[in-house]
This record gives C-alpha cells, structure tokens and sequence, in this order.
C-alpha cells in the first residue's frame, strides 16, 4: 500500500511539474520542447558552409534562446536585412567588422533591440531608413523597455542616427567607429545611466544629440568634424562629460538648460577643446530657458574648469 502511494505521488507531482512548465514556455507561444531548450547556450551559426547554418540573420534570431550566440560569418557582401532582437541575453557576434555588414537597404532600422541583456559586436551596420522624429530610424536603436545591452567594436556609417537609446538605461556603448550619420549618438529621455565610451565620433551633422535626460556618462570619446554641433544637450541634468577630444567641430558644445534647475549641472571637466586659448577655463556657451520669468530663450554659459592640454590617446 505504501509503495502505491509513493507511485502515485510521483506521478501527481510529475504532472504538475509538466503543466508548470507548459505554463511558463506558453507566454512565449513555445512547445514544452522549446522550454527545455531554453537557456541552452547554444551557438547558431550564420553564413556559414556547414549543415545547420543559416543564411538570414534574422532566421538564426528567431530560433535562438537566451542565453545563446548567434555567430555571423563575414563575407564581404552585406547581408540586407533589418534585424529585430526581442528575447533577453541574445549575443549577436559578426566575425570581423569590415567584412561582416548588415545592410538596411534604405528601410527602417538595421538592427533594433528589445530585449535586454543583448550584446552587439563585430560588424558594419549601414544604411538605415531616413524617418526622424519620433520614430528616429538608426543602424541601431534600442527601444523601451530594453536596458543592460553591450553595443561595442561596430562600424556604424550612413545612417540617420548612428546609435538611438529611446528609453533605454545602462546600456554600455564602447569602441565603435560611428561615421557619416545625421546624429551619430541619439539619446532620447528618459534613457538614463547610459556609459558611452572610447567611441570614435566622425563627419556626423550631429556627434551627439541628447534631450530631457539625466545620469549619463560620457568620456574619453574622439568627436570630430562634426558639420553642425559634437554635442547638443536639450533640458539634459546630471550627465558627466570628461577625458574627451572636441577637434573641428563647426560647434563642439550647445546647450538649453531650464532656470528652475539650474543647480542640477552638468559635469564638464579634462576635455580637450582645439580652440580653448591655453588659459584658464573653457568657456561654453549655451542657453537658459527661463520658463519662471517670462519664458524666454536667454544667453549662458558652462565651465570645463580644467581643459586638457593635448589631446588624449584613444
């Protein structure tokens, strides 16, 4: 009698372990066999000559779990495709970024992201579709509610925006060369705690554009030729911008502040500027938008208290 329970109680919690899992895999509209690759660390490869390649992008995406890689081999040709990345800790690697390029066709984003987690590496990302504001098209946008991605060592030319967060936070954007966009760094608030480093900023309009956003930090980046402005802050707090070279830049910094917060500064030091006179601070010039007393776009200005001497190595 006793052995007949122990059996039956088996099988009543082997059931509800099953049903469970039917349960969790059927948010994503995936089999019970699909939940229990999940999580697999696989690796699907793509372009590849082997069996099991893929030849889209997009199909090894859709068929990858979090946790998994998916590898892109490199082939000179572009592959034109406009990738769209939803699930969480995807890794889409490119073999070597000159050679392994994705290719918009003109339409949309290259690559956007929604998942969280998802890292970016080794490739050219080109031509985007040309829409702006508010939908910016861009070689890669990250969308609310995606956070925690690693964007780094890509080539990102002639897009609208290089690289758009739309409320997206602590994303890490490292070592990419981002080249001939309208706005090579878009940031539109609220996408906060964002780390944008050793990037090289190149013939864009705009180097960067940032607007109602706060927490971010910006340092030891080259911004360079920049046709219109290297960085344009729109109502932007609390951001640190430091160790980076402004060189022949139309306008290396413009800014619009709100009177009412105007204790909540901006962080500006140890950047090197090619037209600071030698002596002591860089002077920025800006605006206050004075929004208690007649609400009136009126002239002000920034410190960088401690500009480099030379440029900096990066």
């Amino acid at each position: 009698m006793n052995r007949k329970i122990i059996y039956i109680l088996v099988i009543i919690f082997t059931t509800i372990f099953i049903l469970s899992a039917i349960n969790v895999s059927g948010y994503r509209g995936e089999s019970i066999a699909s939940f229990f690759q999940y999580s697999s660390n696989k690796i699907l490869y793509v372009g590849g000559s082997g069996p099991n390649n893929y030849s889209k992008i997009q199909d090894a995406i859709n068929n990858a779990y979090s946790g998994d890689t998916v590898f892109v081999y490199g082939k000179g040709l572009p592959y034109f495709e406009n990738i769209i990345i939803t699930r969480d800790d995807i890794s889409l690697i490119g073999e070597n970024k000159n050679l392994t390029i994705i290719d918009g066709n003109g339409i949309s984003d290259v690559v956007q992201i929604k998942g969280d987690n998802v890292t970016l590496r080794g490739f050219t990302l080109q031509h985007s579709g040309m829409i702006g504001f508010p939908e910016q098209d861009a070689g890669v946008n990250v969308n609310y509610p995606s956070d925690c991605n690693n964007i780094s060592d890509n080539i990102i030319i002639n897009n609208l925006d290089g690289i758009c967060l739309d409320g997206s936070e602590n994303n890490n954007i490292s070592n990419n060369f981002i080249i001939n966009n309208e706005i090579g760094l878009d940031i539109l608030g609220p996408s906060f705690y964002n780390v944008i480093t050793r990037n090289q900023i190149e013939n864009n309009d705009y180097g960067f554009y940032i607007a109602f956003n706060i927490h971010n930090t910006i340092f030891e980046n080259n911004i360079v030729n920049s046709s219109v402005c290297g960085l344009y802050l729109n109502f932007v707090r609390f951001t640190a911008i430091y160790r980076n070279n402004f060189i022949n830049n139309t306008c290396h910094v413009y800014f619009i502040e709100r009177l009412r917060l105007a204790f909540d500064i901006n962080t500006w030091i140890r950047n090197y500027w090619d037209n600071w006179v030698g002596i002591g601070p860089k002077v920025l010039k800006g605006q206050m938008y004075t929004e208690l007393v007649g609400q009136k776009l009126v002239p002000w200005i920034n410190f960088d208290w401690i500009p480099a001497k030379n440029p900096y190595t990066i």
